[in-house]
């Protein structure tokens, strides 16, 4: 199959889905314009019989008005409605549409339709896979290729991965990396400039995202930390902020036609069982539309913890020293997903750097009454660093441990050796 009807079979497979979400949006809306008039139905009747039972000009009045808003939601059910056999109408047709050129394509068989046994599903499953296995076909496709990069191992791992093969297609122009900025109380110090540092290495466009509110702020705002399940620190701070260079990226390009743009994230199936449940490649409904087709892509999917940090020991990559002290995740110094001695060990690390980020947390925790995690306070967690610190001394650390701790003496020695003389 060529290409070019794979991306237009990818957009046909947007535009059925986000049809089918907005009738589904225009099902509830109707349902809910529905349940309004039941109510406004029910308080006219009510004031019926108060008027029936105590005739005044109050209960005039208090009819009156009752009946205006009943006349108001009647009209609301019917406009919704509308709206709903509108989308229902281009619903179908974008599904019939869809079906017609899938079955054309060969895409799907037998019974399978994009609505039918999830066949809309298998057929995007299918091209993308197809697609994510032909990393320079997708590169050579794109119009742009954005690197969401953290610093961390993953990003670094992903973003060398991206430039060979931008660089063998010939297309290392169109790599743009992205760095999130969620506030200095929240990163680690030197985060920025690393990743600024790792988008130079190979002559790329660096361009830095940040909410008007950094991490802390938005706690604050929201009186909550956020957990697995509400990671805020991830959506809103990172990739809300990243999407807004969407649009200015398409407008940039300046192209008639649809753009497709590839957004490379340092997500490993690895990493979490939600993670797992991710695709190699995927569409981005959410920031696709008419004027670009957005293809989420994980170059680093399919690979182990020991292979990322193979691939920065091979590729003498540049790395965060407080993964030396194995801290697993240059995330938020305290994040919301490590483990009690993780955190103990970034506490401890906070003072061995002198930075005042321990008691800013606590103090908030204290502030909002909002515990950092159920299973146990930030409290809890510098009481126990404080207690380790006594018995133990202040934490200490080698560059090259992370690689030490992964791969071997020999490996982090050959590594330092390389950097040494790249340096």
């Amino acid at each position: 199959m060529h290409l070019s009807t794979r991306l237009h079979l990818l957009d046909l497979i947007r535009i059925s889905a986000s049809a089918e979400s907005a009738c589904r949006a225009a099902d509830r809306a109707a349902r809910k314009a529905s349940i309004r008039r039941k109510e406004a139905a029910a308080t006219r009747r009510q004031r019926r019989l108060a008027l029936r039972s105590a005739p005044s000009g109050g209960a005039v009045d208090a009819l009156a008005d009752a009946e205006r808003v009943y006349r108001e939601r009647a009209a609301d059910v019917d406009a919704a409605g509308a709206r709903w056999r509108r989308a229902f109408t281009a619903s179908a047709r974008a599904d019939a549409r869809l079906g017609g050129e899938l079955a054309s394509a060969r895409v799907l068989t037998g019974s399978d339709r994009p609505r039918a046994k999830g066949g809309r599903t298998k057929a995007e499953t299918a091209l993308l896979a197809e697609l994510a296995a032909m990393p320079a076909t997708l590169i050579e496709a794109a119009h742009a290729i954005l690197v969401q990069s953290s610093a961390g191992k993953d990003s670094v791992v992903a973003l060398d991965r991206v430039v060979r093969w931008a660089k063998a297609a010939g297309c290392l122009d169109k790599v743009v990396v992205v760095h999130a900025d969620i506030g200095e109380e929240a990163e680690w110090p030197g985060v920025r400039d690393l990743a600024q540092q790792q988008a130079e290495r190979y002559g790329l466009r660096f361009v830095v995202v940040k909410a008007s509110v950094g991490f802390l702020g938005m706690v604050e705002k929201r009186g909550l930390w956020p957990d697995a399940q509400n990671r805020l620190c991830t959506s809103t701070l990172k990739r809300d902020e990243a999407a807004k260079l969407f649009t200015q990226i398409v407008d940039e390009l300046g192209l008639d036609d649809q753009a497709l743009i590839v957004n490379c994230l340092g997500i490993r199936a690895a990493e979490s069982p939600s993670r797992r449940k991710k695709h190699e490649l995927a569409i981005d409904h959410r920031a696709s539309n008419g004027r670009r087709l957005v293809l989420t892509w994980h170059p680093v999917f399919h690979l182990s913890e020991t292979d990322i940090w193979q691939e920065i020991a091979d590729q003498t990559l540049d790395y965060h020293p407080v993964y030396d002290t194995l801290i697993p995740r240059l995330s938020c110094i305290f994040c919301i997903l490590a483990s009690f001695e993780v955190l103990v060990r970034a506490v401890r690390l906070c003072w061995v750097l002198g930075l005042p980020t321990p008691k800013t947390y606590v103090d908030l925790e204290q502030r909002i009454g909002h515990r950092f995690k159920n299973q146990f306070s930030l409290a809890q967690v510098v009481e126990e660093a404080s207690r380790r610190e006594a018995a133990e001394g202040p934490l200490i650390w080698r560059r090259g441990d992370a690689i030490r701790h992964h791969l071997g003496e020999d490996a982090a020695a050959a590594y330092l050796h390389r950097l040494a003389l790249a340096a």
